[in-house]
Formats: structure tokens, sequence, C-alpha cells
């Protein structure tokens, strides 16, 4: 799976410079200033671009290309997983590295903009990979930015409901575990959708 976590990072080295830029831009200003839209960004668009990857690997026939190597279909969406989590988790420690290193927000924003990243970040990644293995990410664009809007119109209202700029400690408990709840779920959904498919020419 080491080879397939390469490929992909390899990928999106070189075909998205400009938006790695764009992605830093967001680190630094979750980490400075905070805020729903700066926090969720620094997460999501790392995210897009490791779905880039399943852009070019459906546009390249690289899925059934893989299916002849010696790679399970199950290490394919394994790889995929385990690239978002490494993303995720990637940006939060950023975030959290920026923020304490400006030492401009309280500690306790800090840390609750971290449990937003990882929250918002898995949900993303939870109902976005099955709907583009299922369908293709041409098909599932769509999809995927209105489920980012969703996202943000939720988190939006909800911290509306905040007394204060951190989450309340019940919900920094329960929204990971209903984030990692909802991606386990996606992840075995999203393996048999891959174990089912068939690729043309294959």
């Amino acid at each position: 799976m080491m080879a397939l976590l390469l490929k992909d990072v390899f990928l999106m080295r070189r075909r998205n410079a400009i938006m790695l830029v764009a992605i830093a831009i967001f680190f630094v200003l979750a980490g400075v200033q905070g805020g729903l839209v700066n926090t969720v960004m620094a997460t999501m668009m790392p995210l897009l671009l490791g779905f880039t990857t399943l852009a070019y690997d459906q546009n390249d026939g690289w899925e059934a290309y893989a299916c002849a190597l010696p790679f399970s279909r199950i290490q394919i969406v394994q790889s995929k997983y385990v690239l978002a989590l490494i993303s995720i988790v990637a940006s939060i420690l950023l975030v959290l590295i920026i923020g304490l290193a400006a030492s401009v927000l309280e500690i306790q924003i800090v840390f609750s903009n971290a449990v937003t990243q990882f929250t918002f970040g898995s949900l993303f990644v939870a109902i976005n990979f099955p709907l583009i293995l299922k369908f293709g990410f041409e098909k599932s664009r769509l999809y995927y930015i209105l489920v980012m809007v969703a996202l943000m119109s939720i988190g939006a209202a909800l911290s509306t409901f905040q007394k204060g700029p951190s989450l309340p400690a019940s919900l920094v408990f329960t929204l990971p575990i209903a984030a990692l709840s909802g991606l386990l779920a996606s992840y075995f959904l999203s393996c048999s959708i891959m174990k089912n498919k068939e690729f043309s020419g294959s």
C-alpha cells in the first residue's frame, strides 16, 4: 500500500503547485485568525487535492491497471482513506503549530478548531469517497461541492448557538466519535462498491 500512497503524493506534488500555495495561506489564516471558514478550508482544500488523484486515476484508467498488479481492490480503497487521514491529521498539526506559535488565539480555541477540522474533514471524506467511486469524479463534482456547502452551512448554524468561540465540552468528545463512525461506515461502503465495480476493457 505504501507504493500506492507514494504514487498519489508524487501526483499531487507535480500537478497542483498553485493549489499548494492556496492551502498554505489557509493554514496561516486558520492558525492566526481562526474562524469557521478558514478552519474548514484549511482541511478541505488538502482533501480536494487528494480527490484529484481519484480523477487522474479514473481518467487514465489506473484503477483497472492497478487491479492487474499485485494490489487488491481493498488495498486501493485503503490507500485513498489513509491518504485522506494523513491529510486531515497533517492539516490539524500545521494549524495547531501556527496557532500556538502565533500566540494570538487562546489555547482552548486552537484545540476547538482542531476538533472542527477533524470532524468536517472526516465527514467530507465519508460522504464523497463512495460517491466518487460509484459515479466517477466528473459526475460527482456537483455532489462534493454541495457537500462542502452543506457542511459549512451546518457549521455556521451550530456556531450561532455557541456561547463562546470554542466548542462546548460535550461536542469536543461527541463530534470526533461521530465523524470516526461515519468514516468507518464510508470505508466499508467504498470497499463494497470497489469489489463490484467493472472496468471497461478489464
